[in-house]
């Protein structure tokens, strides 16, 4: 089972192919591919994905640049069991809830490093451009067991792109409200080393994110980004690879305080990681992993042009990560991370702690008993502030036929209480604890001569849940009880290539207040259809997604209505080297809201809108 393991290990940094639950494939490349897909980021080591006992998603660089989408919220809205939701359009604040948790319950590293702000324990999906982006791990349930703190709902790991031949290329595009995108990207290789560079720079005009009854204002976003990589393989047991990735740039929006309301509000923000990595694998039942790295998330916000906030966030991860393969059906994961959270910001008072740290033991034990499949994770946390914490997770799979496979999953998780929690003016409390969860999965799966499909069905109960009182201060006052099921089916009908996500979660307060009521900010019911197929030169999609409505407020006293959109798709192939894409989304023009501003005004999306690009690829 784990014969060729440091093989692949080498390989699954690099590796471009859509897994079980895959975007754009034909059915039949998905059903022979999927016997050679590995993942890395549910366990922390690679394993093929038909072997896995987790729910996961996989999107690689040809999903993206098949999809409708522009931006990261667009590409993961349509994931099962993902609900997204922004407040405005391009490059304004995004939530993602993650099987009906908290947006902080969310972890998100890119390159192995987490990325995320330790004030508002979210992640800017917002600025990460899908230009700079080779591929994207989703694992959904309960992953504190193998990451630590912020993995109760799952794990988003984003890889960067990579370098594996000689090659240039380059994009221009334009679409609605004066968006303009540029990139170009050049890769190159020797016999011993890879490397690549990727840079881009899209801007808008935007639209105004809440419409007033006066003139309207549009809410403009510039994103300039750069990613660089370098692999090197010394010899056969020993090769380092580092990458790096940064976006910057500045968003405009609306509704902003600062002893009144104003229109003049904007932020820039800075989103940077760096990570590297040194792979030891000599031959025997024993190889290694050493990560350093680190990231940045930063925000100035300014109010008619005066400095108004700064949020700087910078996280410095470790980790040593050990394989023993003690045989052929059985390995042994045995591992130590250190993170160390820093935080700069002028909300805070100057007593305010600025850093905290943590270090995890985490220990993993993958076992094949015939057709019986074992994983288990277990991991004890030190966190600087909140003292030790245990978690762990075992699953259990079985196939019910050669084609049809059911495994059965329990783990628990925990989150750590945000900066903003603990110390923010009049809204944090400084004696929170930890939030803690339990899971329970069953799923299953199987494969058919023209496709794949996937079922799963889960509970997940949230303790000591970080809400708001009324007195509008942050306490450990909530229980949550989540219950939800996801079905994914990827089939070939009539030479198109059919996609469905079908998501349902119920997420009840059960708390003593608002004990029954829906937990806010996410949708109920969620289901995404996407087809496309090649005719000739031609490659055309499109796609439907429709959401039920969600509840803005703790009470379930306001909601915004569901909605259901439809994009259209479609490229040309000019010549080898010249390709024109089109995206026209919305086309039905839906006016449609995700969220609302303090005082209960929506905050736009976009109406009927497209852009086109042309590519060159050398």
């Amino acid at each position: 089972m784990y014969k060729s393991l440091s093989k692949t290990l080498l390989i699954s940094s690099t590796c471009l192919s859509t897994g079980l639950i895959s975007f754009n494939l034909s059915a039949e490349e998905q059903t022979s591919e999927n016997l050679n897909e590995v993942i890395v980021t549910a366990n922390r080591y690679t394993q093929n994905i038909d072997e896995s006992l987790v729910s996961s998603t996989v999107i690689t660089r040809e999903d993206i640049e098949r999809s409708s989408s522009q931006d990261l919220p667009s590409l993961l809205s349509r994931v099962a069991g993902l609900d997204i939701r922004t407040s405005g359009s391009y490059g304004k604040a995004s939530s993602a809830f993650m099987r009906g948790t908290n947006s902080s319950h969310l972890l998100t590293l890119i390159d192995g490093v987490k990325l995320y702000s330790a004030t508002s324990g979210g992640t800017a999906f917002q600025h990460i451009p899908l230009d700079q982006i080779e591929r994207i791990e989703i694992v959904r349930g309960p992953r504190s067991s193998v990451y630590g703190s912020e993995a109760i709902g799952g794990v988003i790991q984003i890889f960067t792109r990579k370098g594996n031949k000689t090659s240039a290329s380059a994009n221009v595009g334009y679409g609605s409200n004066s968006s303009k995108e540029l990139s170009a990207s050049f890769t190159g290789n020797t016999e011993k080393a890879s490397f690549g560079l990727t840079a881009s720079s899209f801007k808008t005009d935007g639209i105004d994110a809440i419409v007033h009854t006066a003139a309207n204002d549009n809410d403009g976003y510039n994103n300039d980004s750069v990613s660089a990589n370098f692999d090197y393989q010394f010899n056969s047991s020993f090769a380092f690879k580092s990458s790096f990735m940064n976006a910057q740039g500045t968003t405009l929006y609306d509704g902003c305080y600062s002893g009144g309301s104003s229109d003049d509000c904007s932020t820039d923000f800075t989103q940077q990681v760096f990570s590297n990595t040194l792979k030891i694998t000599p031959s025997g039942m024993w190889d290694a992993e050493i990560q350093l790295g680190t990231s940045r998330d930063l925000s100035d916000s300014f109010v008619n042009g005066a400095a108004n906030s700064s949020f700087n966030t910078n996280s410095d991860n470790a980790a040593f990560i050990n394989n023993l393969q003690i045989s052929d059906e059985h390995l042994i994961v045995l591992g130590v991370d250190y993170a160390k959270d820093n935080v700069n910001t002028t909300a805070y008072t100057s007593s305010t702690p600025e850093s905290r740290d943590n270090t995890g033991l985490f220990a993993a034990w993958n076992g094949q008993f015939k057709q019986l499949n074992i994983e288990l994770n277990i991991r004890n946390d030190d966190n600087e502030q909140f003292g030790k914490n245990s978690t762990g997770s075992v699953a259990i799979g079985h196939p019910i036929t050669k084609k049809i496979q059911a495994f059965i999953s329990y783990g628990t998780a925990f989150k750590a209480p945000t900066f903003n929690q603990l110390y923010y003016p009049f809204y944090g409390t400084a004696t929170l604890i930890p939030e803690e969860s339990d899971s329970t999965e069953i799923g299953v799966r199987g494969e058919y001569e023209s496709g794949s499909w996937s079922f799963n069905v889960y509970q997940t109960n949230i303790d000591n849940l970080i809400a708001t009182d009324s007195n509008f201060t942050a306490q450990n006052i909530d229980k949550s009880q989540i219950t939800g099921a996801e079905l994914v089916s990827n089939t070939s009908l009539f030479k198109w290539n059919i996609n469905t996500a079908l998501s349902y979660t119920d997420p009840v307060n059960k708390s003593d207040k608002n004990n029954g009521k829906q937990l806010q900010a996410r949708a109920k019911e969620t289901l995404s259809v996407a087809a496309d197929r090649n005719i000739g030169s031609y490659n055309v999609g499109i796609s439907f997604l429709a959401q039920s409505k969600r509840y803005q407020k703790a009470d379930n006293s306001t909601s915004t209505p569901g909605y259901g959109v439809v994009d259209l798709s479609a490229d040309y192939n000019i010549n080898s080297q010249f390709k024109l894409a089109l995206k026209f989304n919305n086309i039905l023009d839906k006016d449609y809201a995700l969220n609302q501003n303090y005082s209960g005004s929506d905050y736009s999306t976009l109406g009927r809108n497209f852009f086109i690009n042309l590519s060159y690829q050398m």
